[in-house]
């Protein structure tokens, strides 16, 4: 019986430092460095403020079982509260008695984050120079009054080609740069409120400037 005890004991033992193991084994796709934080994968990397964080990868929980060539990334603000429309202190947007009162509203903290995605090809058979127009919400509000195109221009990134187009649908601004390299496509489209988005876009350029490709 004691033999039993034992080797429940030890298999009990054995697994915890297996399951251990396994954490301490996983990837670390972010790494901070001062004022800025570093994400890398297998096909990506990039910088971003340090204040913010890319979706689930910043969770050492949750990293060792997600994919190391994600097609889709989100990045975005640590807290909700970092953008908002309130004029107020801080901490009363944080502690939660400001928000959605009859004083203020939903849209008093808003959404500012950065999609980035990689494909094989640009649906819908458009060229790089027209990209933006393979996105869903430019075939719902492409062709209404909603929609202006601000300017699209030729760029580099890092040393690829690139075109970048800046557009706003409703109160909405969107930064939607699309780069062709190596024959994949790699999307990197920011957005966020018009009444915030000249705050946000030196925030999105940390992302954008450092992009590179593997």
């Amino acid at each position: 019986m004691k033999l039993k005890n034992i080797l429940l004991i030890l298999l009990v033992i054995a697994s915890i430092v297996l399951i251990a193991g396994f954490f301490v084994m996983s990837p670390t796709y972010i790494s901070s460095n001062n004022d800025v934080k570093h994400y890398e994968d297998n096909d990506i990397s990039f910088d971003l403020p340090s204040t913010w964080t890319v979706s689930d990868y910043d969770n050492a929980l949750l990293t060792p079982f997600l994919g190391s060539s994600p097609s889709t990334i989100t990045v975005a603000p640590n807290s909700d509260n970092e953008y908002s429309y309130y004029n107020g202190s801080v901490d009363e947007l944080s502690n939660g008695t400001v928000l959605n009162t009859s004083t203020t509203n939903a849209t008093d903290v808003v959404i500012v984050q950065t999609e980035i995605s990689r494909m094989d090809e640009i649906s819908d058979n458009y060229t790089l120079e027209e990209a933006y127009k393979s996105d869903s919400i430019y075939g719902v509000m492409g062709g209404t009054s909603s929609f202006e195109l601000v300017n699209s221009t030729s760029t580099q990134i890092n040393g690829m080609n690139a075109y970048q187009f800046v557009y706003t649908v409703s109160y909405t601004t969107y930064q939607d740069t699309w780069i062709e390299y190596n024959g994949h496509y790699y999307r990197i489209l920011n957005h966020a409120p018009t009444s915030v988005y000249d705050t946000a876009e030196s925030q999105f350029n940390v992302i954008l400037n450092s992009f590179q490709v593997k």
